[in-house]
C-alpha cells in the first residue's frame, strides 16, 4: 500500500519536498498551549512539557505602531496556532497578513515575526 502524503503544501516544504519548520511551545495535560515556558500551567497549574508544533498560525488582531525606538512604524500583531497557543509578533507582508489571514511564525534573533503563507504553486 501506497503512503498517504498531505496534498497541501506545509511551511517550509512542498508535500514531497524536505519537513516544515516547526516551533518547541509548551503544553499540559490539559491542552494548554504557550509559546514561552513556565514553571507551571498559567491556567490550570499542571506541569508543562515542550512539543514541536507547526509554524502555520493565523493573525487575531494587529496595530501599527508608529513611535519605536528605531523611529521606523511597524505592524504589530497577536497570532494564534491551530494549538491555541498566542505570541505578539512582528507582521512582514502588508494587508495579505490582516487579522483572519494564515501566517508562518519563525522566530529570530529572540523575537517572532509573522509573514504570509507561501501560496500553492
Amino acid at each position: 500500500m501506497a503512503e498517504q502524503r498531505e496534498s497541501f503544501p506545509r511551511a517550509g516544504g512542498s508535500p514531497n519536498g524536505p519537513a516544515a519548520p516547526r516551533l518547541t511551545l509548551h503544553r499540559c495535560e490539559n491542552s494548554h498551549s504557550f509559546f514561552f515556558p513556565h514553571v507551571s500551567c498559567p491556567l490550570c497549574g499542571a506541569n508543562l512539557q515542550p512539543f514541536d508544533d507547526p509554524p502555520d498560525a493565523e493573525i487575531v488582531s494587529r496595530t501599527i505602531v508608529r513611535v519605536s525606538p528605531t523611529g521606523s512604524p511597524f505592524a504589530l500583531g497577536l497570532a494564534r496556532t491551530a494549538s491555541g497557543a498566542q505570541t505578539l509578533c512582528i507582521i512582514e507582508g502588508g494587508s495579505e497578513t490582516d487579522p483572519g489571514k494564515d501566517v508562518v511564525i519563525t522566530k529570530r534573533g529572540g523575537l517572532y515575526y509573522a509573514s504570509p503563507r507561501p501560496r500553492a504553486v
